[in-house]
């Protein structure tokens, strides 16, 4: 008996196995940004590779890729920050002038008097709703302060991931390859091709929604007369990229800002024209990533929603992706069996 357990136990399964598993407990925190750095690597390496044929070095290549995809993204977080910097006062000015109980008074003068007492609940209803709804985005944002040396780490370990997947990609594939028993081989072939063409519908469902959304809040909040209207669409843009959030956080603000100063018609078109940025996501986002994946636009939709409830921001694109790659692989497996 005292021989089969040390048997077991230098065994070299055994050894791998729990090897694997302390790989697993050191990875796991930070899984999520070693695996967008993957899925990243894939958009970084082909313009790389074709960057390589006039730059000697290919990791030279690959830093100037990542550098030119990152400037637009550097150039939108500057604009963002010189607004905030410039606006700050504006908005300091205006914050001190909030008073629910001026609003409460433009409200009612709005309302007949027959229907004051029904109008009463609802007043005092949105302005507990617009308190509660000033502390959550105070709260937000110092929760947000806090958490900047984490931030920074996790976009260090992306990056880093997506430099090193992109330069080393074909040897870690060959690696992982060489593990896959050469009857099995076919099958996973179908299926990388098959992830290939999700992650290009991710990626285009994503960025050009935001692009389109972000787009149409710059156009719609210039005409509604707002001050800084790109900086406010690039905003919503920018929480376009956040299924769970969406870009309702901008206008519903803006709406807030307006029922206070008293701009009560500005604030209700305001509402009405978010609640059509926020539903056409819905139509928007799967269609888009559908076009370029054979999938039905459903399970990107859900993807989309639910992956973020798991799995926090990275779950926007490990949703859809998991989703997606797990209906490719059940139609390889059936195309498979049918021949």
């Amino acid at each position: 008996m005292l021989y089969k357990i040390k048997g077991t136990i230098t065994s070299s399964f055994f050894i791998i196995l729990v090897l694997l598993i302390l790989s697993v407990i050191v990875l796991y925190p930070i899984w999520t940004m070693l695996f967008l750095g993957a899925i990243f690597a894939y958009g970084i390496r082909p313009i790389a590779d074709k960057l390589t044929k006039y730059v000697p070095y290919k990791s030279v290549s690959i830093c100037i890729v990542m550098i030119v995809i990152l400037l637009p993204l550097i150039g939108v977080l500057a604009m963002l920050v010189d607004t905030l910097f410039h606006s700050a006062p504006a908005l300091l000015s205006t914050a001190q002038k909030i008073n629910l109980d001026s609003m409460d008074k433009i409200l009612r003068s709005y309302v007949p008097s027959e229907f004051m007492p029904s109008a009463d609940i609802l007043f005092n209803a949105l302005k507990d709703l617009i308190n509660n709804l000033l502390k959550m985005i105070v709260d937000y944002f110092l929760d947000l302060i806090k958490s900047v040396p984490m931030i920074a780490l996790q976009l260090f370990i992306l990056f880093a991931s997506a430099f090193y997947f992109t330069r080393d990609g074909e040897q870690i594939v060959s690696y992982v390859s060489s593990f896959i028993p050469e009857e099995r081989k076919d099958f996973m072939g179908h299926l990388i091709i098959e992830t290939e063409k999700v992650i290009k519908g991710i990626f285009y469902g994503h960025f050009l929604t935001a692009f389109i959304i972000g787009l149409m809040a710059i156009i719609g909040f210039q005409i509604l007369g707002y001050p800084y209207a790109i900086f406010l669409g690039l905003l919503a843009g920018f929480f376009q990229l956040i299924p769970v959030i969406g870009p309702w956080p901008t206008y519903t603000i803006l709406a807030i800002y307006d029922f206070i100063s008293g701009n009560i018609v500005r604030g209700v078109i305001v509402l009405i024209f978010g609640a059509f940025l926020s539903s056409i996501d819905v139509y928007l986002r799967p269609k888009l990533s559908g076009k370029y994946a054979d999938i039905h636009p459903l399970l990107f939709l859900v993807g989309f929603l639910g992956g973020p409830l798991v799995w926090g921001l990275a779950g926007f694109i490990i949703g859809p992706l998991i989703l997606g790659v797990a209906y490719a692989a059940l139609n390889v497996y059936r195309e498979e069996k049918a021949a």
